[in-house]
């Protein structure tokens, strides 16, 4: 599991799959600066209120469990 100070600090750059399970209620925008290389986001627990519209960026993303 990873942690929104990992993802903050830059500490994730490069990774292809990210754990976050700490109650977000909204989608940090350190989540698109992975665009390149994320291949799984894991946001279980997270409340978030709507799904954000993702960046052009993100074209391929896939969304599963709404």
């Amino acid at each position: 599991m990873h942690t929104l100070e990992q993802l903050r600090s830059g500490a994730l750059a490069g990774t292809r799959r990210l754990d976050l399970a700490c109650g977000l209620t909204e989608l940090p925008d350190e989540i698109f600066a992975l665009a390149d290389t994320l291949e799984v986001l894991n946001l279980s627990g997270a409340r978030l209120a709507a799904p954000a519209d993702p960046p052009a960026q993100a074209e391929s993303a896939v969304c599963l469990g709404q």
